[in-house]
């Protein structure tokens, strides 16, 4: 089952890429949880199912940049779990400056192919440690 979810997420993040908000919900669970709080992202706390998903990525992606870009760099099988690296940033609404920000880590939870828990990292090792992935 690991490789079916590892593919699940590659197939969510093209999804993503492919800004095709259809197929990316598909893959979440309708009771879906999405965890900022391991991140050092001030404000954001823990959303709830389909619809709190998209007021998160309204509040972080949609509203304050013109241009935003999330880009998954690496890929961690751990069974249920599957880790994701990854490079976000954009261009700010108004000022028109661009943005990188610091790498997160994404720990997605999967139950039946589908995202049950999405959990956001700031440091690598407690990503893998909460995916199981080390001790």
């Amino acid at each position: 089952m690991s490789r079916e979810n590892l593919e699940a997420v590659r197939r969510a993040w093209e999804a993503w890429q492919r800004r095709d908000m259809t197929a990316l919900f598909e893959f979440y669970a309708s009771d879906i949880v999405w965890d900022m709080t391991h991140t050092d992202v001030p404000d954001r706390g823990v959303y709830h199912g389909h619809d709190g998903v998209k007021k998160f990525f309204q509040e972080w992606a949609f509203e304050p940049f013109d241009e935003y870009y999330a880009h998954a760099e690496t890929f961690w099988d751990a069974g249920s779990h599957v880790v994701v690296q990854v490079r976000q940033g954009g261009r700010g609404k108004g000022s028109g400056a661009p943005v990188e920000m610091a790498r997160v880590w994404q720990v997605y939870e999967l139950r039946g192919g589908k995202a049950v828990r999405v959990a956001a990292y700031a440091v690598e090792r407690e990503a893998l440690e909460a995916a199981g992935l080390r001790e």
